[in-house]
């Protein structure tokens, strides 16, 4: 809790305490970056008088529940109809139109409730370059959260569409919204070492992508075979499960879809791989029947609300998430990462060589197997899986993993820490 006279001490000035919360995916929406949101947002309020959360309203039914307006506790919900206008590649850089959108509805809200924070969740950059001009019209205190290093993922992945110059533009007024930040969110400490890197001196802090360990929970064996009914999943196979999206290219879903390929027959008939896609289903499902992966190995299936999908995961054996090797997915430490392991899921991960993921398992061997992101090696480790299935699967590894992510990342106690931690260098800049 925070002690009364911390929040009595900021009520001192003529500014409400308002923090305004900017993103694209809102809170509760299928994407991991909107359950970071919530998890920020009702840390928030307790600390803050009230939260505002402007974001776009996603395309799926799910983001569309409810009124455009919706309050929980101290915390509120503005969801703004966007429909995209520019077209790819353009508006994986920066969309105007989106900048926009974010830009009047957070002039009208600034005029409102004139808050005294401002939070900018990244990427899109359309979120921080919008929070920057309004942190300077209302005189907010401008705090950035950096989810990933977007910027060399944009120059990797989209350098044969544009000249260099178009990217040092960009690198020129990314460094100046962050210099202008208070404090920078980094989720991983490679994107903190990035940034300064690139000359900003803004102070960072460690705020890393965790899990709600209250919801990501192990089950026992009978309720695994409960579960798996109830969601028509195989009981007497050993089931592998991926969640997130199909079109995100450093995903590489198609070494996992190549990899089934390589399985022997008998490995085949032990084993069930199941994604749940927000987006993308479609090229997957086109990906399979060129592969000629029948259902009953590989199945594609759309995404389920948080709480249905961690009962899923519970009733799983292993998470998969297959990263590319790219040189910026060096800090790569998604969501799906930590409620894999909070539901007690081995996990079989590939990415970069001598990245925090390549870190991460190395020291922890129990926590799952670290593979190089191609097809051989995951048709690989899903035969040392069916190999080690009852050292690797037991209830008490299950319950082992569960309890790391509970003492290291558990996504409540990361973002309360960050609000009180917020909420102490605010009041030094006020005193």
């Amino acid at each position: 809790m925070i002690p009364k006279s911390s929040t009595i001490e900021l009520r001192k000035g003529k500014r409400k305490q308002t923090l305004l919360i900017i993103t694209e995916h809102p809170p509760k929406s299928y994407r991991p970056s909107g359950e970071r949101i919530l998890h920020v947002a009702l840390a928030g309020g307790s600390v803050f008088e009230s939260v505002i959360v402007l974001s776009l309203r996603g395309e799926r039914k799910r983001d569309q529940q409810g009124q455009s307006e919706r309050r929980e506790t101290r915390v509120s919900l503005k969801a703004v109809n966007f429909v995209r206008g520019m077209l790819y590649p353009l508006v994986d850089i920066f969309d105007p139109i989106k900048f926009l959108v974010f830009l009047v509805h957070g002039f009208l809200m600034t005029k409102r409730f004139k808050p005294l924070c401002i939070f900018a969740s990244i990427p899109p950059f359309e979120t921080g370059v919008s929070a920057w001009l309004l942190s300077k019209l209302n005189s907010s205190i401008l705090v950035i959260d950096l989810r990933d290093d977007w910027e060399s993922a944009v120059s990797t992945l989209l350098r044969r569409f544009f000249p260099a110059a178009m990217f040092n533009v960009l690198a020129t007024i990314t460094n100046k919204v962050y210099s202008s930040a208070f404090v920078i969110f980094a989720v991983t400490q490679t994107i903190a070492d990035t940034v300064r890197g690139r000359g900003v001196a803004t102070q960072t802090v460690l705020v890393p992508n965790g899990a709600d360990t209250l919801v990501f929970v192990p089950k026992s064996e009978s309720f695994r075979e409960e579960i798996r009914t109830k969601y028509n999943l195989p009981v007497d196979k050993v089931v592998a499960v991926y969640c997130g999206s199909g079109t995100i290219p450093y995903y590489r879903l198609d070494h996992i879809l190549a990899s089934v390929r390589l399985l022997p027959k008998e490995v085949k008939e032990r084993i069930y791989i199941v994604l749940y896609v927000y987006d993308g289903s479609e090229k997957l499902k086109q990906m399979q029947r060129e592969l000629g992966i029948a259902d009953n190995v590989l199945e594609i299936r759309d995404p389920l609300p948080r709480k249905c999908l961690a009962e899923v995961l519970s009733s799983c054996d292993v998470g998969l998430l297959p990263f590319d090797d790219a040189a910026y997915l060096l800090c790569a430490r998604s969501t799906k990462l930590y409620e894999y392991l909070s539901s007690g899921l081995y996990v079989t991960i590939s990415g970069p060589k001598g990245g925090e993921l390549d870190e991460l398992f190395s020291a922890n061997p129990t926590l799952g197997l670290f593979v190089q992101s191609n097809a051989r090696d995951f048709a690989l480790s899903m035969s040392h899986m069916l190999e080690k299935r009852e050292y690797l699967f037991s209830d008490a590894l299950r319950k082992l993993r569960h309890s790391f992510i509970k003492e290291n990342y558990d996504r409540r106690n990361i973002m309360g820490t960050a609000m009180k931690d917020l909420l102490k260098r605010v009041r030094l800049v006020r005193s």
